[in-house]
């Protein structure tokens, strides 16, 4: 009995250190395994100038949406190759909800027909959390230019083909693709001069290096209130601005000029996760501080959740896919 309490003792001591080792290895990684996401800041690329809608965007809902996922999301500008450099930094980051990237629709849906990449598959390799918006680009030229309507500038670019200088944000992005739509629908030519985002493209207008731009009403608000920019179309079937005509007025196409900006995370992101991030955005529409502060920069609050808006991102694609066709076959 004495050798077998020993053996008892024994065994029962070597159990007691077992289960003591097990907690010193486990233990320190409890927390991490239970900790709620996200613990710590998400990082927001931006492909884009500063200064454009899409930047100024960004700042006004990651400024809000601190309070729904309780941590800050930071945004970090990596603007190059239109947009081709911020994009591939964000398809190589891991998926694990911490990287995501505030796009647009003709970087995710048609620079696979327009640039050469083997890097990366925008349909395949990011999935939508949310679509913030949408925005109508305008036709803005200085206002004490030479130009008081459309039909005035239309008619210049007739008399004078490739001669006129259109400031745009980067080849097939945001101001160049509604450019390529006005030239091919009414048999136009101007002579394009690309700039690092919609801001450096306004700012060679103002400084008189081109004859107009285009722009999002985020970016012209403040310009067109000191009446120093005027406005000659809006993208769109309705008007927009009063005595403005509309892009279907001008002979385009409904559709035409219209931008959607969408926050997309890395594919393989975890389910849970990409729920809380679509659900934080889905809580933010709500916040009047959040409606108010978009309202004052001229931009609407049109949502759709992500799940939603994956549907549009292929059917959208295969739109671009087309229309670069009917360019290429001319």
């Amino acid at each position: 009995m004495k050798i077998l309490g020993l053996q008892v003792t024994w065994m029962t001591k070597i159990g007691y250190l077992a289960v003591l080792f097990a907690l010193t290895w486990v233990g320190p990684l409890v927390p991490d395994a239970l900790a709620q996401y996200p613990d710590k800041p998400i990082t927001l690329i931006t492909p884009f100038g500063a200064g454009g809608s899409s930047d100024l965007t960004a700042r006004v809902f990651t400024t809000y949406l601190s309070e729904y996922l309780g941590q800050p999301m930071l945004i970090k500008l990596v603007p190059g190759q239109a947009g081709q450099k911020g994009t591939l930094e964000a398809t190589q980051a891991a998926p694990d909800g911490y990287t995501l990237i505030f796009n647009d629709n003709y970087r995710d849906q048609l620079h696979q027909y327009t640039f050469r990449n083997d890097y990366y598959d925008t349909l395949e390799d990011l999935v939508a959390v949310a679509r913030i918006n949408y925005g109508q680009i305008a036709i803005i030229v200085r206002s004490d230019g030479p130009y008081q309507t459309w039909a005035d500038l239309e008619a210049d670019a007739r008399v004078r083909p490739g001669k006129v200088l259109l400031s745009h944000s980067g080849l097939w992005a945001a101001l160049f693709v509604p450019a390529q739509q006005i030239m091919r629908a009414l048999n136009l030519r101007f002579r394009m001069v690309p700039y690092r985002g919609g801001g450096p493209a306004k700012a060679a207008l103002m400084a008189g290096d081109v004859a107009f731009s285009m722009a999002f009403p985020a970016t012209i608000a403040a310009d067109i209130e000191a009446d120093a920019v005027r406005v000659l179309a809006t993208a769109g079937p309705e008007r927009t601005i009063e005595g403005v005509p509309s892009f279907v007025e001008i002979g385009l196409p409904p559709n035409a000029g219209y931008i959607h900006r969408i926050v997309l995370a890395p594919r393989g992101i975890p389910e849970d996760r990409l729920v809380i991030l679509r659900k934080a955005f889905g809580q933010l529409q709500a916040n009047e501080d959040y409606q108010f502060a978009m309202r004052q920069l001229g931009e609407n609050t049109a949502y759709l959740d992500g799940a939603e808006y994956e549907g549009d991102r292929i059917e959208s694609s295969l739109e671009f896919r087309n229309f670069v066709k009917a360019i290429a076959d001319q």
